[in-house]
């Protein structure tokens, strides 16, 4: 073969790379560890202690909505409201400093944190001996987010 015939191979070699190499970079797609990061919201969310059943030895308590979800970064704003008739209950996020002692029946209160750090917080009534089902009156707080 002479020099122009190697200069053809050598040329064809090149411009083949290039365009695998351009193809590979066309269907690339970046893993999730490469996304782009989650900007802090503000997010508001009502939650309800609501009353199910019909006599009161049988009557069962529970918040509504029981889990929330929220990023790291994220401003909570919770609305918290007693829907309970005959009772005073509380509420209490311990991992984000949030202490209620006691809501009056029918009444509102609105609390405001900061979700700091990824995990599951637990949130419960913070009136003991409030109804019969206390220890079940509880829920959780999801903060999602790299650790």
């Amino acid at each position: 073969m002479n020099g122009r015939g190697w200069l053809l191979v050598v040329f064809f070699l090149v411009l083949g790379g290039l365009a695998a190499g351009y193809l590979t970079w066309q269907a690339y797609t970046l893993p999730m560890s490469a996304s782009r990061p989650v900007v802090p919201q503000e997010r508001e969310v009502s939650v309800a202690l609501v009353t199910v059943g019909a006599e009161e030895t049988r009557q069962v308590h529970r918040w509504v909505p029981g889990t929330i979800v929220a990023n790291a970064g994220d401003t909570v704003i919770l609305t918290i409201t007693n829907t309970d008739p005959e009772g005073a209950h509380g509420f209490a996020l311990p991992g984000a400093n949030v202490f209620v002692p006691e809501i009056p029946p029918g009444q509102t209160v609105t609390v405001r944190f900061l979700a700091q750090r990824p995990g599951i917080y637990l949130f419960a009534c913070a009136k003991t001996g409030c109804a019969p089902d206390h220890a079940e009156q509880k829920g959780q707080v999801v903060v999602l987010g790299m650790p």
